[in-house]
């Protein structure tokens, strides 16, 4: 007569078996090879997925264990998954949005395939079918993006890995060999822009008060590579320099205008003349400290005004203020509003011809 000890062993120790062997691959698995494996039979095999799934599927609420018609599967990473409609949304929303930037060359189009298989994978079945139906509904407008960017994924791991271990970067701009110590990577108008320190060698050391950043468009560099054993020489401790880093980042791109950020810090004041112009602009978030407000009190026959603070990108806000036409009117800087004219009546002598 069997040892109840022993078969309550052996039972615990199969469940066990089962379950590592669904977590090491989910399946399918035949029940009856199964059974074979286990030395007992098929009956038992199913009464033991029947006692997983009501002791884990039906306590939880979700379908960790699927049963088949003569087998069995695991489903533990899609279980996992299961989203709630807003996170859905979310992560599809990012998914397309990534995809007109990693189509652009055959590494790219490879990598997000592989990013849509691992996340199918990770889905419940109905989510992945939602969200694959969802791809022929939705758009994205492909206009302004790079030409050449196949390379810049490539670099991107490069780069955040130096700024990670602190190294210096060298890559090339023409026939330019340039060095530099990277802060960190901006994403602004369909591209990326890399943000650091110029060098002009890769061990030069720079003082805090010496500190100029700028930055640079990855698709108008190449051959970008980190120094394995040159690492950062700013004026800082190694525990400060990503915190200094950090800081000198958020500064620079809050004085940002879309991608450029060049010159003296600037407030502009924009009369806006259409109401229709008033509307689109007021919805909208331009930059970081901006204000829009409607003019009520008469000192202005305009529909209201936006006043942008703090503004070091001239030449974007410049193709900005023209892009809207008549609908709106530069009152100052004083200077900035005689370079507008001067711009309008060049246009205007040009049209004339």
């Amino acid at each position: 007569m069997p040892n109840p000890q022993i078969t309550q062993t052996k039972y615990r120790e199969r469940l066990l078996k089962i379950i590592a062997q669904l977590l090491n691959d989910s399946g399918p698995y035949s029940i009856h090879e199964t059974a074979s494996q286990f030395k007992v039979s098929t009956r038992k095999i199913r009464s033991d997925i029947d006692y997983l799934i009501e002791k884990l599927n039906d306590v939880n609420g979700k379908e960790y264990i699927i049963k088949h018609h003569g087998s069995f599967e695991g489903n533990f990473s899609r279980a996992v998954a299961d989203l709630n409609p807003e996170v859905r949304l979310y992560l599809f929303m990012a998914l397309k949005q990534m995809q007109p930037m990693l189509v652009g060359g055959e590494d790219g189009e490879r990598a997000y395939q592989d990013l849509l298989k691992f996340t199918y994978s990770v889905l419940s079945e109905e989510d992945a079918k939602r969200l694959k139906d969802w791809e022929n509904y939705y758009y994205i407008n492909q206009f302004g993006l790079p030409k050449k960017s196949a390379h810049m994924y490539r670099t991107l791991s490069e780069i955040f890995d130096a700024i990670r271990y602190r190294q210096i970067l060298f890559f090339y701009k023409g026939s330019d060999k340039r060095y530099m110590d990277p802060f960190s990577v901006l994403q602004a108008k369909g591209g990326f822009y890399l943000l650091g320190q110029f060098l002009s060698y890769p061990r030069e050391k720079v003082k805090v008060e010496e500190i100029n950043p700028q930055h640079i468009r990855l698709d108008r560099i190449r051959d970008l590579q980190r120094y394995q054993n040159i690492f950062s020489k700013l004026d800082r401790s190694h525990r400060e320099i990503s915190d200094f880093k950090l800081n000198q980042s958020k500064t620079y791109f809050k004085c940002m205008l879309e991608a450029e950020s060049y010159g003296e810090k600037e407030t502009y004041t924009i009369d806006i003349w259409d109401e229709k112009v008033y509307q689109r602009i007021d919805e909208k978030r331009w930059h970081p400290d901006q204000v829009v407000y409607p003019i009520e009190d008469g000192s202005s026959k305009a529909i209201g005004r936006i006043i942008i603070r703090n503004v070091a990108s001239w030449q974007e806000l410049r193709k900005w203020i023209l892009g809207w036409g008549s609908a709106v009117e530069l009152i100052s800087p004083k200077d900035k509003r005689l370079e507008i004219r001067e711009k309008i009546k060049e246009m205007s002598r040009r049209y004339q011809k």
